[in-house]
């Protein structure tokens, strides 16, 4: 078995990815067909921008501080990568341990003071059989970075901050790039995100999540209704990761971009100290297809499959409510 299979064999099976089947079951009910990190509507002349997200139970067990500073982290940047500034934020913590409440409050202080975020709203539920913390982060843009809008022929681009400090899981790794940063640091890339949709430059953008940078492709196409080619050669690593590794991680500032104005689009997100470089392209045959050291092998052929859970190809929302 060639190298590249196996590595598409070990992703195929991500369990991160794999736990996104779900999303299709409930759709129908709420009635939706929005795939979008965070909901956006227009309210009079701006557009407000509000994602939702938990963090998963054993991350809770091990660590509460760092589950409330994650529950922060995680609706930021679904919030910045619609190309909104965020403004405030709103968590639920359940838990019947006061030290555990506690521990998940302070790591959720610290997120507010990184992110410079407004406390605008909190309920605590102080007597469950388990521990949990779910947030809410609300944002305003003047033009939203949609995720189903990429083109066939636009370049596909990685943008992201590679230096922080890098945790080896079973499940998943994580690279933490804001804890070591200074407010300042973390708010110019976020303006270069910004910047980056008010001008136009892209056409769409996913945040890349625990499903990590092939997953987060995967489900980039098939809420654009398109394919790409991703050059693992191309991808530029944090220093001292392995390639493979990269790929089964989640990084907390990093997004996926697709653009026809390039140049433009990637000089912007360098000068506001994001590593952005073209990684592949996208195509009008819907497959997602993995190339590296001459190899190609596809990833997920969307004709057939669905990232989601799918028997059809999900009808892109004008407006998202997911």
């Amino acid at each position: 078995m060639s190298s590249l299979r196996s590595l598409v064999g070990k992703l195929r099976s991500f369990k991160p990815l794999a736990r996104k089947r779900c999303i299709s079951e409930l759709m129908g009910i709420v009635r939706t067909h929005s795939l979008e990190d965070a909901g956006f509507l227009r309210v009079g002349g701006i557009t407000v921008v509000v994602s939702c997200d938990g963090i998963l139970e054993w991350v809770v067990k091990a660590s509460p501080r760092l589950a409330g500073y994650y529950s922060v982290l995680v609706n930021v940047q679904d919030v910045v990568c619609k190309g909104a500034r965020p403004q405030g934020f709103l968590y639920v913590i359940s838990s019947s341990s006061a030290a555990v409440r506690r521990e998940i409050a302070e790591g959720i202080r610290e997120g507010l003071e990184r992110f410079g975020l407004e406390f605008l709203k909190a309920h605590t539920h102080p007597d469950t059989t388990y521990d949990a913390v779910d947030g809410v982060c609300v944002g305003v843009a003047r033009r939203v970075l949609r995720s189903n809008t990429a083109r066939v022929g636009e370049d596909l681009i990685l943008a992201a901050d590679l230096e922080g400090s890098f945790r080896r899981g079973k499940l998943f790794h994580a690279l933490d790039s804001t804890q070591g940063k200074r407010r300042e640091e973390i708010l110019e890339q976020v303006e270069g995100m910004v910047e980056v949709a008010e001008r136009g430059l892209a056409s769409s953008c996913k945040d890349v999540s625990a499903p990590g940078i092939v997953g987060t492709a995967a489900m980039l196409c098939e809420y654009s209704g398109v394919g790409a080619l991703l050059d693992l050669d191309l991808l530029p690593l944090p220093r001292g990761v392995e390639r493979e590794e990269w790929l089964l991680t989640y990084p907390s500032t990093c997004y996926l971009l697709t653009s026809s104005r390039t140049k433009r689009c990637l000089e912007t997100l360098r000068a506001h100290g994001l590593r952005a470089e073209v990684v592949g392209k996208i195509t009008e045959e819907k497959k997602v297809v993995l190339q590296a050291g001459g190899e190609r092998e596809t990833f997920v052929d969307l004709r057939r499959e669905s990232v989601f859970g799918f028997r059809g190809s999900p009808k892109p929302s004008s407006r998202s409510r997911w």
